[in-house]
């Protein structure tokens, strides 16, 4: 029964600090430049807790992920 939970899956692009102020004036078409670059995995996160990595692909006209790395519970990777 468990294996049937819904769990929100977040996949992390990257992050970056900004003040209030900043945060506050951006508008559309606004750059924010993130912390990774691009040829770097994507953390894939599920309820606080790397789980895997992955690339973003297409897949027809959406964007999907596909994983190219699980992360064992101790936070190492297998």
């Amino acid at each position: 029964m468990l294996l049937l939970v819904p769990v929100e899956v977040v996949v992390e692009l990257g992050r970056t600090k900004m003040v209030l102020r900043d945060l506050a004036s951006l508008d559309t078409d606004d750059v924010v430049e993130l912390d990774q670059p691009m040829d770097k995995p994507l953390d894939v996160v599920v309820g606080g807790k790397l789980i895997a990595r992955g690339e973003l692909v297409m897949v027809a006209e959406r964007m999907a992920l596909r994983i190219t790395e699980l992360v064992a519970s101790s936070g190492k990777s297998t």
